[in-house]
């Protein structure tokens, strides 16, 4: 039963906090404490992603369940979580990191959005945020792949990479995700652009990280696979786009070339740079295949949304 079934027959909606953990013995324990005072009726599950310390000990002593993923990746651990509490017939999914960065006690905010119509709800952390709490070199990243974001996708977020989110199982049943790590939080926002669901956002203070427990991001390695799964998502999605930038950026360099061959060909009734022509003309081919992939794939997404409609929902 969806959550929009629940509103009608007037039942209670079921709550699932789903926390991917790796190596968090330090927080995982006030996390679990924290979220079970906040919502006492929700289902905890902590997923143990390959942790070397007392992660999954503490988790469970604190009164979570946890559940292995022996996958290396935030992705695979949310996954995982998500599977989880959908077979447990969860409404809704609270995704939260377990390094106590995020507050219980906004738990209830972001669930009220959800009831009110939102398939997806963003813990916004980028207007109040705790001194330290982002690295150097974070924010600014941040603000960039936003800017990215909006540019090639119009999406108006506040906070592309906020791990505490809710998210309607409704919302998880219609939406493929793939990622394998941090990439997952720009995942879950395009999808949900891509999908035309309705988001919300919700401002959160965001606390720093103990000093003994520092961030598992690695900001040049997981940056450079942020900015790869959304070129990807772009060609993806929006392919037209994505194949007619390159097949005007291929047509521009076979013009500018071939403009020298028939020009000279003009003066002098020679072609004295034959491979200039010859590369003019290949480039040309590129431009023509680059347009006609873009139109092709185009048409598939377009069948593959016809079809996707015609699905009932569970």
């Amino acid at each position: 039963m969806t959550t929009k079934d629940n509103a009608r027959t007037g039942g209670v909606a079921t709550v699932a906090v789903v926390i991917p953990c790796h190596n968090e013995e330090l927080t995982v324990g006030k996390v679990v404490a924290d979220f079970r005072a906040a919502l006492p009726g929700a289902r905890i599950l902590v997923v143990d992603n390959r942790s070397r310390d007392r992660t999954a000990e503490i988790a469970r002593e604190a009164g979570a369940e946890v559940i292995r993923e022996p996958r290396p990746g935030k992705g695979f651990a949310l996954l995982t979580g998500f599977r989880e509490a959908r077979a447990g017939g969860a409404d809704y999914l609270i995704m939260v990191d377990g390094d106590d960065t995020y507050p219980a006690a906004d738990a209830p905010k972001l669930l009220a959005a959800a009831e009110e119509g939102a398939e997806m709800v963003i813990g916004t952390r980028l207007q109040e945020f705790e001194a330290g709490a982002f690295r150097t070199g974070h924010s600014f990243g941040n603000w960039l792949f936003i800017f990215l974001v909006r540019l090639l996708f119009g999406v108006r977020t506040q906070d592309l990479f906020s791990g505490y989110r809710v998210i309607t199982r409704r919302f998880l049943e219609s939406t493929p995700l793939i990622a394998q790590g941090f990439e997952v939080e720009a995942e879950l926002s395009l999808q949900a652009t891509v999908q035309q669901f309705p988001v919300a956002e919700v401002q959160v203070r965001y606390r720093a990280r103990p000093k003994e427990n520092p961030s598992k991001l690695h900001t040049y390695r997981d940056g450079y696979r942020i900015l790869m799964a959304i070129l990807t998502f772009f060609r993806d999605y929006k392919p037209l786009t994505f194949f007619g930038v390159l097949a005007t950026f291929f047509l521009v360099l076979s013009l500018a070339g071939g403009g020298v061959v028939i020009t000279e060909y003009v003066q002098t009734g020679l072609v004295p740079r034959l491979p200039l022509a010859v590369l003019s003309a290949a480039l040309f081919i590129l431009a023509a295949l680059c347009l006609t992939c873009g139109v092709i794939v185009t048409t598939i997404n377009r069948r593959s949304a016809e079809i996707a409609s015609l699905v009932p929902w569970k």
